[in-house]
Order: structure tokens, then C-alpha cells, then sequence
């Protein structure tokens, strides 16, 4: 990566598990990028000593960069990593009369998504969730809106009195709101949150008060109260984190804005931030560096595959489109928001491997040792070998390379470990017992692959893979292995690609209103435009609210760009898709039309054409709007090619690397070194500060003119 000559204008900051990685772009498209460990007991750690790193590169000081940049973007875990240890705070929950059990009652779904296809055959394997509000914080109301809107029993403000003292004796840290149907007709929940302010006030108190109105105004109250009570425990634990980060800046003289990464793809600004809006925060920016790649060489199927410290999280770009899934998983929670759809399995460089108590059989994750303390070759405490461990064994990765050098790997200590933990049980040798916990992660991860894929009904052969994580270029020759894949290609920032596709993504904000069309099978020109007007008349709305919102940020309405959205399924279904309407407005039968051949479109995409049925009619349970503001990105430049043969000063010399179950003699160099159209063959092994590309015997590396690398 060049040096940035021109001013700096953004830089992005990737919190993960086990590294903070930072990207810095230039005014004229130039970019640098480093890491630095991250510090889960303090994040303002981590994300300062990453953007140190980078700034060091530049040759600059901390305050002189700041005083630069306009833009600060900032993707992290803390939402997922406070649901996940629940570790948020306590809130109380007011809820419509009859429905206290609702997070005993879940839905069957959430009992069985995290199994697999045999599991999920078995009700004896479904596990019921620890509910996120105990049954002893939660008070029951009595009220009921119907499902128009109307008002079918008024609030019992009494109960709504005594429900908000008695939760605040009980010592809640927050008091949530939801009531069903509220999303339709939000009077009785305002009126409660209202009553609940005035009691917290009384006792002299200072708490939030959170609407499910507010957080998430959708249909199905099981995710509605999820996403609701999510926000509440975890957004005090996200906005502390990112105001300390806030002082931080003001200190060094940054004096632009603050934006934070959505689980849609999107920047915002952090006085916009929702808590649960960032519960993917991390991985979905690999997804729009994927489509950012994909326009570059005009690929439209695309898979991503991150391999970080923690987890293999895997997105899918179909038709140039990023699939974005209405009804997301999350820490095996129901949500009811748009969130990029990206599959995670516990597999990454810190995923432990051990010998299962029962079986006697060697396992591989889902644990990780984390950034604390981390493989145990870090030396920093960790005793249980992982595959970074592993990979230290079998050559790949250099000792005193590894970050570029500032942190020395201790390969006698993960020797030991497997040879402790792994090798002396099973009577293996420590290679042996290396080789195996590569070749099941890898095994893993290639089968997830190719479950995403098949289960769609896709073909493997249409899709490019995008391999990234500090360690996707390391095990990229292993998970694809055998598959028929159109082409694996990596980059020389594959280690910080979550962070280059991030800083690529515009400013963005997502507007829903929850609606309850119902629209029969071949509906009369008169029926389409009294849908039309509705649908209209929300989008008005959505685009007044929008365009003040920009201008609230400084964007000129001119800038603006509309998405216009309608979340459509086929009639009694239960599962919606997003449908871009191809017309800002629906002004005749014509437009109706069309926005219903967009909506059959999509839907043959996911299900067939064979699964279509108009013969049920159409139910559009919400209209949306996306505006966006495009901002700098980072420009991939195009150098001359030059000769097959790498030059002389990117051979770094020779070690033994495990291939093909033996350790072998293979040829080690230098990626800052390699030029365009350079060709290596395996076996061997590219170095880089901040990852390692492994290329087995057989197969071979060519670089093109934008230095990107190609898996062949």
C-alpha cells in the first residue's frame, strides 16, 4: 500500500475480538491501513493504539492527523459481546395484560436455529433461552389496540402508575414499554413512558425510558421486545464506550464527525446510533467492501469469507445485491430489523482445540482464547492450544514477523500445549496433531460454504470468493479446496478488509413505518391506486423526516439519495422480502405493476419461480426508505504489469511448511515486495505485517495490475 501524499480525510476503526484494525483514506483516494491488539477491558485502548500504528506509517503525530480528518467511522462488538456475557444492564419491562410469559414462551424458532438440519428433527435437542427480562421485572397493563389501529380496551393508567413504581423498587436500571399493536396506534405506549418519567422523577431517580415505538415499530412482538430490550440493557454500555472515545478525540483536535457502523451497511452519526442498529456492525463491513470489489471488476454473485481472531462470518452478494434478511439471528435472539445477512460459526485463529471427554476424539472450537489471552504462543497466560497454535507448527507464520514484528510468537510454548493437551492422549506427534486441527477447521469452514449455497438452491461455480481476516489468506487454500468456485481472490489488505469495505460505505439512515395492506389476487386498477395512496402518503412522511435529518448533518438536499422500500410477501405468508420500488410514487395502475413484478422478481431469485403464488395476493406489512450521502472512498489504482518472475527482493528465503500431511521445503516472500503480474508457485508462502498467504503445492498466486491476488 502506497503512503497517503494528500490530506487525510477519513479513517475507519474495526474493533474485533482479538484485533482493532484502522483504515485511513486520503482526499485524493490513497489509503494506509495497520492493527493493534484490541483491549476488551478497555476498547478507547485498542482504537487508539490502531490508528497510532497507522499514523506512524504516515509519519505523522496523533494531533496533526485528527486535525485533518472529517470523517471518523467506528464499527465494533460492544452490543453483541454485552448480549452475548450479559453483561448489560437490568431493565424492567411494562407489557400489554395476558403476555408476562413472553420471553418464557419465545417462539419454537428460537429453541432450535443455532442446530443443525438433524438436530432441529429432534424436539429433545431445542434449548429455551435464558429470557433477557426475568419475570419478576415485568408488569402487566391492561389496554389493547386492535389490528387496525383502533383502540379495543383504553389504558389503565392506575396499572400503569403501580406497574412503574413497583419496578422501580425492584431496582431496574431502565423501564422498556411494549404493548401489542402499538406499532399501528403508539398513544398507549407514549402515554405510559410519560407516566413512567413522571414516577421516576417523583422518587428523585434518573433512568431512560424506552419505547418499542422508538427502538423498533414493526409487526411480531416477540422480535419487537427482543430488539427493544436489547437497546435498553446494552446502550448506556455502547454510548459510555463511545463518548470516552468522543473526550478522547476532542483532546487530539479532531473536529469532524463521529460515525458509526450499521448492521444494514450504512455510517451514521453517533447522535443517531441505536445499540441494537450496531449488533453486526464488525462483519457487515466486509460485505460492502465486497460489493465495492464486485463494481470495481463487475462480479454480481460474490462470496465473502472473513477468517478472524474469533469467528468465520461468511455474506453472500447475489445479483450485485447484498442479501439483507428481514428476520435476523442474532446470539440466537429473533430480531425484526434490516441487517445484512452474514453467517458466523466459532472458527478463527484463536479457536481452541481439544480432545472431547467423551468421544476421545480431537475437536476444534467453538471457543476462543480471545484477544485475552489469546494463543498461548502470545505468551500472555493462555494454556489451550488453538489454530493459530497450530499454524505457528506447521510454518506458515513466522515467529518474528507476526503484526510486522511487534509481537514475537513463542513457538516452544504452543508445542507444548499440543503436545499436553492433544498429542500425548491421542499418541500423535505434534505435527500430526497441527495438521489435524487445520484440517478440521478447514473442513468446517468449507462446509459452511457450501450449505449457504446449496441450501439457496445457488451454484458454487457462479460466485467469486473474497478471502480476508488476518487469517482468510492462511487457510483460504484449505476451505475451498475441491470446491468448484468461478475464481478465490485475495489483497494485500486482506488482513483489515472489514475496515477498507467500511470506509467505503456512504452515510446512511434506514426509515420504516409498520403498515397493514392487504391486497387480494388480480386486484382492479381502483384497488392498486387506493394502495398506491397509502403507500404515498407513508413515504411523504419518511422523505420529510429524511431530508431534515440530512440537513441536520449538513447535507444539502441534493445530495440526497432515496431508496424507496415496501416489505412485501405473498398473502397469509409469514416471511416478507425488501423490495426496492422501481417508482418513487404509485401514481397509476402501471406503477403498482411494476412494483409487483420487483417483488416476484426477488422472490423467484431466493425461492424459484416455481414457488410463486400471486393467487394468494400480495400483504405489505411495512413501507421503508433508505437515504444515503455519498462520501470519499478509497481508489484501488491500476499499476503496469510487469514480469511473471517475482523480483529478487521479495525472496526472503526458505522453511519447512506442512503440505499434503508432510513437512516440506517452501519458498517464503515478501508481499510489499511483489509487483504486478507476478506469478508465485506452491509450495509457498507470502508474508505480510499483518497476515500470511499459504499457497499449497499445485496451485499458484497471480497478481494483477490493481495488486490484487488471485488463487489459481
Amino acid at each position: 500500500m502506497e503512503k497517503l501524499k494528500a490530506r487525510q480525510q477519513l479513517c475507519y476503526v474495526d474493533v474485533g475480538g482479538t484485533f482493532t484494525d484502522s483504515f485511513i483514506v486520503a482526499e485524493d483516494g490513497s489509503f494506509v491501513a495497520a492493527k493493534a491488539p484490541s483491549t476488551p477491558g478497555d476498547i478507547k485502548e485498542g482504537f487508539f493504539d490502531s490508528i497510532e500504528v497507522a499514523t506512524r506509517e504516515l509519519g505523522l503525530k496523533m494531533d496533526e492527523l485528527f486535525s485533518q480528518l472529517r470523517i471518523l467511522g467506528y464499527g465494533a462488538t460492544i452490543v453483541i459481546n454485552a448480549l452475548l456475557t450479559g453483561s448489560g444492564i437490568q431493565p424492567g419491562l411494562i407489557i400489554t395484560k395476558g403476555f408476562k410469559d413472553i420471553f418464557l414462551m419465545e417462539r419454537g424458532k428460537q429453541a432450535w436455529t443455532e442446530l443443525g438440519r438433524i438436530e432441529r428433527m429432534h424436539a429433545v435437542t431445542h434449548r429455551h433461552l435464558k429470557p433477557l427480562v426475568p419475570k419478576r421485572f415485568i408488569r402487566e397493563v391492561t389496554e389493547r389496540i386492535d389490528c387496525l389501529g383502533k383502540e379495543l380496551i383504553p389504558l389503565y393508567e392506575h396499572e400503569a402508575r403501580r406497574a412503574a413504581k413497583e419496578l422501580l423498587d425492584k431496582g431496574v436500571e431502565a423501564i422498556v414499554i411494549g404493548f401489542l399493536w402499538s406499532f399501528l396506534n403508539d398513544s398507549h405506549e407514549r402515554r405510559v413512558g410519560d407516566i413512567a418519567k413522571e414516577i421516576i422523577k417523583e422518587q428523585g431517580k434518573e433512568m431512560p425510558v424506552y419505547l418499542s415505538v422508538d427502538v423498533n415499530p414493526v409487526m411480531k412482538e416477540l422480535p419487537r421486545m427482543n430488539a427493544t430490550v436489547i437497546e435498553a440493557s446494552t446502550a448506556p454500555i455502547l454510548m459510555d464506550a463511545l463518548e470516552q472515545v468522543e473526550n478522547e478525540l476532542t483532546n487530539f483536535g479532531f473536529k469532524g464527525t463521529l460515525q458509526i457502523m450499521q448492521s444494514s451497511g450504512g455510517l451514521v452519526p453517533l447522535k443517531y446510533t441505536k445499540a441494537v442498529d450496531t449488533l453486526e456492525s464488525g462483519p457487515v463491513g466486509g460485505l460492502v467492501g465486497g460489493r465495492f470489489i464486485g463494481e470495481l471488476y463487475g462480479f454480481d454473485s460474490i462470496i465473502t469469507t472473513d477468517v478472524g481472531g474469533t469467528s468465520f462470518d461468511v455474506g453472500l452478494i447475489t445479483g450485485g445485491m447484498i442479501n439483507v434478511s428481514r428476520e435476523p439471528i442474532c446470539a440466537r435472539r429473533i430480531l425484526r430489523l434490516p441487517m445484512a445477512e452474514v453467517t458466523s460459526m466459532g472458527a478463527g485463529g484463536g479457536t481452541i482445540a481439544r480432545i472431547d471427554p467423551l468421544t476421545g476424539r480431537l475437536e476444534v472450537g467453538p471457543e476462543s482464547a480471545g484477544a485475552v489471552p489469546g494463543p498461548v504462543c502470545y505468551a500472555m497466560g493462555g494454556t489451550q492450544p488453538t489454530v493459530t497454535d497450530a499454524d505457528l507448527i506447521l510454518g506458515y507464520i513466522n515467529p518474528d514477523y507476526f503484526i510486522g514484528g511487534k509481537l514475537k510468537l513463542n513457538k516452544k510454548k504452543a508445542e507444548e500445549a499440543i503436545r499436553k493437551e492433544i498429542t500425548d492422549p491421542l499418541g500423535l506427534d505434534v505435527i500430526e496433531a497441527a495438521g489435524g486441527i487445520k484440517e478440521i477447521i478447514d473442513t468446517r469452514m468449507r462446509d459452511t460454504l457450501e450449505g449457504l449455497i446449496t441450501a439457496r438452491g445457488f451454484e458454487l461455480s457462479d460466485y467469486v470468493l473474497l478471502a480476508f481476516g488476518g487469517a482468510g489468506p492462511t487457510h483460504v487454500a484449505g476451505y475451498t479446496k475441491g470446491l468448484p468456485l468461478k475464481a478465490t481472490v485475495m489483497f494485500p489488505y486482506s488482513s483489515v478488509f472489514s475496515a477498507f469495505g467500511a470506509s467505503s460505505a456512504d452515510f446512511e439512515h434506514h426509515y420504516t413505518h409498520a403498515t397493514n395492506l392487504v391486497i387480494p389476487p388480480s386486484p382492479s386498477g381502483e384497488v392498486k391506486l387506493s394502495v398506491g395512496k397509502r403507500i404515498n402518503e407513508v413515504w411523504k412522511d419518511l422523505e420529510v423526516g429524511a431530508f431534515k435529518q440530512m440537513e441536520e448533518e449538513g447535507f444539502s438536499k441534493e445530495k440526497v439519495k432515496l431508496r424507496h422500500l415496501a416489505m412485501m410477501r405473498y398473502g397469509r405468508q409469514l416471511n416478507d422480502l425488501i423490495v426496492t420500488s422501481p417508482v418513487p410514487r404509485i401514481n397509476t395502475p402501471q406503477d403498482w405493476d411494476k412494483l409487483i413484478e420487483a417483488f416476484e422478481r426477488l422472490y423467484e431469485r431466493i425461492y424459484t419461480t416455481s414457488a410463486k403464488f400471486p393467487e394468494a395476493g400480495f400483504d405489505i406489512v411495512e413501507i421503508g426508505l433508505v437515504s444515503s450521502v455519498e462520501k470519499i472512498k478509497p481508489r484501488l489504482r491500476k499499476r503496469e504489469l510487469t514480469s511473471e518472475a517475482p523480483p529478487e527482493a521479495s525472496m526472503k528465503g526458505s522453511r519447512e511448511a506442512y503440505f499434503d500431511g508432510e513437512m516440506v521445503p517452501t519458498d517464503i516472500y515478501e508481499m510489499d515486495e511483489l509487483k504486478p503480474g507476478n506469478i508465485i508457485s506452491g509450495p509457498a508462502v507470502i508474508e505480510h505485517p499483518t497476515t500470511t498467504y499459504v499457497i499449497p503445492p499445485g496451485r499458484l498466486m497471480e497478481i494483477d495490475e490493481y495488486s490484487t491476488l488471485w488463487l489459481k
